[in-house]
């Protein structure tokens, strides 16, 4: 198995004042870096599905890891984390769960 076989569930927000358009987190094809409060690291996630974006107010979304080269040990439940596209801040976020996923077939 992957070390990259989970799903991060999180709530997210993102300003309206650093945004025109919202993303859509549904496609799977939005994909920013993040900032875990306390790293100064970026690391890139892909949102697979969520709740359609209103700025300024938390919406629950999905997410996955997807660089197998990465450390996401600082992802864990409970932690903040800030949505970074280039150099600007465009929400933030808090880790609500992970999934790990199990192979098929397997209980």
């Amino acid at each position: 198995m992957s070390n990259l076989d989970y799903t991060i569930s999180c709530t997210v927000t993102f300003f309206s004042k650093k945004n025109t358009n919202p993303p859509n987190l549904n496609n799977g094809k939005y994909s920013p870096h993040i900032v875990v409060k306390g790293t100064d690291e970026h690391i890139e996630i892909n949102f697979i599905d969520g709740e359609d974006v209103i700025f300024d107010k938390p919406v629950r979304a999905n997410a996955m890891p997807i660089n197998e080269d990465v450390d996401y040990s600082s992802l864990q439940e409970g932690r903040s984390f800030l949505i970074v596209e280039g150099s600007t801040i465009v929400g933030e976020g808090i880790v609500k769960e992970i999934f790990q996923h199990k192979p098929y077939g397997k209980k």
